[in-house]
């Protein structure tokens, strides 16, 4: 039996392993379970097909415990080694950091999550699998995985992401039901590959976020003249980040805490994410395309799409978005309707950006330990844990499963540091060796959701 076993090996697990690490838990007391056979490899994919070339978050935000680790990082010889190998374009330079908040290029941060995990030595603790069910035993936890393998911890943390609820518009899964070798992908769907995609293929990108217009670019990047066009239902909007950084402290965390309602919680959550936004520097690269004509963005809303099979282009049927004038005469707000007219446009490949479906992520697995263990859940379905982010004693959440107490940023870097801070920090920790000072002081206090301590 280990002391502690983290199901999901993204971002949040990994940091979360780091700052356990650093706060004196033996790496052999750790497992890590994911179905994956490296650490990052849904995250690696996700940003690889966007094309991004630095990440949205600021260099504070990286997965090892100190927040300046990334920075010290990329003047190390190993990362400029590493630089000198990996050869760009004649004339293309990357800088390791932009404006604002300096943030890390996609390289850099990699490159150090790689290390750190060496350095760590995690992937020994690393056990490829997908949990099965999750079971309470005397002394902590039990995890079946699909291949029947029992994996024992005194204490579990579900690190779970939305990989498995992409959002797909109902005309998309309409055309992929009757016709499933049509070429319509999801950016982060399994089986799409953007460095695999003809250069010469006219293509659409659904949606107007910056996963749709960072796409849009590295297209364009590599063939000027496709047609490249992104439909969207809401014209560009610009944010520095998905939520206001005011989420990552007490300046509107300390009214969030204090707020007992669940449901005004998940409300507020809702409404301080600013989903579908760019961050600066796309915002003016996407809006520079648009007026040199490489790239096209069409306000419309999409009704349908029709293939006729192999060698065939995909056509869309939509309508376009026009000014709702009784809106701006009534109140003087500019606002978009569905217009009546319908048109439509074809293309070789047509690409969702469409994102993630907002519900609670962890599928069957979740649904079954729910029910096994009788787990609290607030009226959004989401777990309802302590302020420690405990579910039950021993079982705690991060990630999307956290939002309720991390509040807006629970799914980002920013939200995985916040979390491990949390649990880590927790009292009546579970441990067999090397307990942390005061762990037993707190073993066998009653568990209460939302409790002050």
């Amino acid at each position: 039996m280990s002391d502690w076993l983290i199901v999901g090996g993204g971002p949040h697990g990994i940091h979360l392993s780091v700052r356990l690490l650093r706060a004196g838990v033996p790496r052999t007391a750790i497992r890590i379970l994911d179905p994956h056979r490296e650490p990052l490899t849904r995250w690696q994919s996700y940003t690889g097909n966007t094309g991004m070339s630095h990440l949205r978050s600021p260099l504070v935000h990286n997965l090892d415990v100190e927040a300046l680790a990334l920075e010290q990082h990329a003047s190390s010889t190993e990362f400029e080694s590493a630089k000198l190998e990996r050869r760009l374009p004649e004339g293309q330079q990357e800088p390791d950091f932009i404006p604002p908040y300096s943030r890390p290029s996609l390289a850099l941060f990699m490159h150090h999550a790689r290390s750190l995990v060496e350095k760590s030595g995690l992937m020994r603790s690393w056990i490829q699998g997908r949990a099965e069910s999750l079971e309470c035993m005397e002394d902590g936890y039990q995890v079946t995985t699909e291949s029947g393998e029992t994996l024992r911890a005194k204490n579990v943390v579900l690190a779970l992401g939305s990989g498995d609820q992409l959002r797909w518009p109902v005309w998309a899964r309409d055309l992929k039901a009757t016709h499933e070798q049509a070429p319509l992908d999801h950016i982060f769907g399994p089986c799409f590959q953007r460095d695999a995609l003809d250069s010469s293929e006219d293509v659409v990108i659904v949606g107007a976020g910056i996963s749709a217009a960072q796409l849009a670019l590295s297209l364009a990047e590599t063939n000027p003249d496709r047609g490249i066009t992104m439909l969207s239902r809401h014209s560009l909007k610009q944010a520095d980040f998905d939520s206001d950084p005011g989420w990552l402290g007490p300046r509107f965390l300390r009214e969030f805490d204090a707020e007992l309602c669940l449901e005004k919680r998940r409300a507020t959550i809702q409404e301080a994410r600013q989903l579908g936004s760019l961050a600066a520097e796309v915002m003016f690269d996407i809006t520079q395309s648009i007026q040199a004509g490489r790239v096209t963005h069409t306000l419309a809303h999409i009704d349908g799409a029709i293939w006729g099979g192999d060698g065939e282009r995909i056509e869309l049927r939509m309508r376009p978005m026009e000014l709702d004038e009784s809106a701006y005469h009534r109140n003087g707000k500019i606002l978009s309707r569905v217009s009546e007219t319908t048109r439509s446009i074809a293309a070789d490949r047509v690409v969702l950006a469409t994102g993630f479906k907002p519900h609670r992520p962890g599928g069957e697995f979740l649904n079954r330990a729910i029910e096994a263990l009788d787990l609290p859940l607030a009226p959004d379905g989401f777990p309802v844990v302590d302020r420690h982010l405990r579910w039950r004693p021993g079982l705690f959440v991060t990630g999307p499963l956290a939002e309720l107490v991390v509040g807006p940023a629970s799914r980002n870097l920013s939200g995985a540091r916040m979390a491990a801070k949390r649990i880590v920090e927790s009292r009546g920790l579970r441990f067999s060796k090397r307990p942390r000072p005061a762990a037993s002081a707190s073993v066998g206090r009653r568990f209460a959701p939302y409790s002050r301590r």
